[in-house]
């Protein structure tokens, strides 16, 4: 991890009156120890340009100070402004640079940056930034983003942390952040960005939130099947239709199985072939060719 953040951070949304004074005494107030804060100022007018630089120690203690702190309120700020931190060496990143991301949803409202990060950070080693994606008041939303430096392990998440348990009070549900294509905004924006640009860090606007398709797949595995055949029948002798669980509906298609083309397309035919057969023999004409007298 030592390439990653080079002992500093960026920390950006600052107020004219945040000072290096002022950022080094809100994080000593959080349990953080940086060693020095750099305010940027415009070079031509002098004046604060809005962001800073953070110096740690070490890497460790950068990153782990990033996802404690992202998105928290600052001490002794009002109106209230949150943290906005990122990995210093993200902001110049290429934009050509490979995403390696996941998706993570069904994370239970006690799950903050840090616990994202700290979970998928013990099972693989190139765990860039974790980000739980808030709403406009800071409440999370239930889901949030891990980007992996590696594409390796993030194809391994997909399937090892689908479902794992220990991360809140649900099972997470894991599954590939998709890129928005460029030029969609997001909903309820003009500019295509969110709350998940300013909650802090990396820009994860870009990517589509699936938890609809999640929400319509557990109602997919719970709703009841309507069979037409099967009734209960009333105090008043009357027929209620009920709902019954199909499992035959619930079985897996084997789309291995080889296909016959050639048979299928004969079948077709000759079903096709034995309905005219039949329409002929009957003598059955549409009531547009008879003859009215």
């Amino acid at each position: 991890m030592g390439s990653m953040v080079h002992c500093q951070l960026w920390m950006g949304s600052l107020e004219p009156y945040m000072t290096e004074t002022f950022i080094l005494t809100a994080f000593r107030k959080m349990g953080e120890a940086p060693m020095s804060v750099k305010v940027m100022r415009n070079k031509f007018t002098g004046e604060p340009a809005g962001y800073a630089f953070v110096h740690f120690a070490n890497d460790e203690e950068a990153i782990d100070a990033m996802h404690k702190l992202n998105s928290k309120p600052i001490p002794n700020t009002n109106p209230m402004v949150r943290f906005r931190l990122n990995n210093a060496s993200n902001t110049g990143r290429s934009l050509i640079d490979r995403e390696f991301s996941v998706w993570v949803g069904d994370l239970s409202h006690d799950v903050d940056d840090y616990n994202l990060y700290r979970v998928f950070s013990s099972k693989y080693n190139t765990i860039k930034t974790a980000k739980v994606i808030l709403d406009n008041s800071g409440f999370s939303k239930g889901y949030g983003f891990v980007r992996f430096g590696s594409e390796e392990e993030m194809k391994d998440s997909l399937i090892s942390m689908n479902g794992y348990i220990g991360l809140g009070t649900k099972a997470l549900k894991i599954c590939n952040a998709v890129p928005k294509p460029k030029g969609a905004l997001t909903p309820g924006s003009s500019t295509g960005t969110n709350s998940a640009t300013s909650n802090g860090g990396t820009d994860y606007s870009q990517y589509y939130d699936p938890t609809t398709y999640w929400q319509n797949y557990a109602n997919w595995q719970t709703q009841g099947y309507f069979d037409p055949s099967e009734h209960q029948v009333a105090n008043d002798g009357s027929s209620v239709a009920m709902e019954t669980k199909r499992e035959d509906d619930l079985d897996l298609i084997e789309h291995s199985a080889p296909v016959d083309v050639d048979k299928m397309n004969r079948e077709r035919l000759d079903a096709d072939c034995n309905l005219w057969d039949a329409l002929e023999s009957s003598k059955w004409l549409p009531c547009d060719m008879l003859e009215v007298a």
